[in-house]
């Protein structure tokens, strides 16, 4: 009983971040310590229940089998009274002066910056629209670490510090300029698909080609004419050659009068793509993230 007495339930809390962030320096930024402060807190722990909890793996550290059934067990506690403290935090979006910063997919990004400024007009709140990094890790810091207050993406990382919703869905389309000496009348059919030149868009976190990721079988052999990671850039080259493309319909609809491009159906089975919005379980019930929150499925489904 008395070992119960004199444990400090702030060790847990410490504890909770180095096994979320898999680092004892990202667990000393987000619970703003040092990260001397951390190793000691972590070794008192230690102390205090007689077991390892890390070991070191190359340049990083990982939970021992003790440390995970120890993380399983006390994650959802510490998570929910975090959630409970930032609770009683008020906001009024009426006369906060606030900016929240999102990170969001690069086929969302300007019609939902454009919706977001009519939903915001008079009020003194900014929402900062930012592209994802291609890196997942980076962007799973991103929330973890409060960089970002939200997260847009088709990637639904299953991690229980975080909690996420559907809040919108994206087809993907073929593209090819306007003037295409083969291509006519918004239509295209498999066998002039595989004859032509392609612009490839290739997205770094899937390893794949959009094309590939999307398709529901396994696509033959393609032509390369060009390679982009942004699909603004494999736009601007489609519109200026006789290249064709693959890319987000959302994106094309706003901008095909402007490049001169036609938006024409993929001539063989492809998957939707599901736009994920991405919290942080501490954030669950605060009230600044509920509120941008339902700004962002306002502005995504209005």
């Amino acid at each position: 009983m008395s070992k119960q007495k004199d444990f400090d339930m702030n060790l847990l809390r410490v504890f909770v971040s180095v096994c979320q962030t898999g680092s004892f320096t990202k667990a000393a930024e987000e619970l703003d310590l040092t990260q001397s402060s951390v190793s000691n807190a972590i070794r008192r722990l230690k102390a205090s229940l007689g077991n390892e909890l890390f070991v070191r793996a190359g340049r990083g550290i990982e939970m021992t089998n003790y440390g995970k059934s120890l993380f399983k067990q006390v994650e959802p506690s510490v998570m929910l009274l975090t959630s409970a403290i930032e609770e009683t935090e008020t906001f009024d979006p009426s006369t906060s002066k606030r900016t929240f910063s999102v990170y969001a997919l690069e086929s969302v990004l300007p019609q939902l910056q454009m919706r977001l400024k009519a939903l915001l007009q008079g009020s003194h709140i900014t929402v900062t629209l930012r592209e994802l990094p291609s890196n997942e890790e980076d962007i799973i810091d991103a929330l973890i670490l409060e960089k970002v207050d939200l997260v847009l993406d088709v990637m639904n990382p299953r991690l229980a510090s975080l909690r996420s919703m559907v809040v919108s869905e994206d087809q993907i389309c073929c593209i090819a300029r306007s003037d295409h000496p083969r291509i006519k009348n918004n239509r295209i059919d498999r066998d002039t698909f595989f004859a032509e030149e392609h612009a490839f868009l290739n997205v770094r976190r899937f390893k794949q080609t959009l094309t590939d990721y999307l398709a529901e079988e396994v696509l033959p052999h393609r032509k390369m004419g060009s390679e982009h990671t942004s699909m603004m850039g494999m736009m601007a080259c489609v519109a200026q050659s006789d290249f064709i493309g693959i890319n987000s319909v959302r994106l094309i609809s706003q901008y095909k009068e402007r490049f001169g491009l036609q938006l024409l159906e993929v001539p063989f089975p492809v998957r939707s793509t599901k736009v994920h919005m991405i919290w942080s379980t501490k954030f669950e019930n605060n009230k600044a993230n509920q509120w941008l929150r339902q700004l962002i499925i306002a502005a995504e489904q209005g």
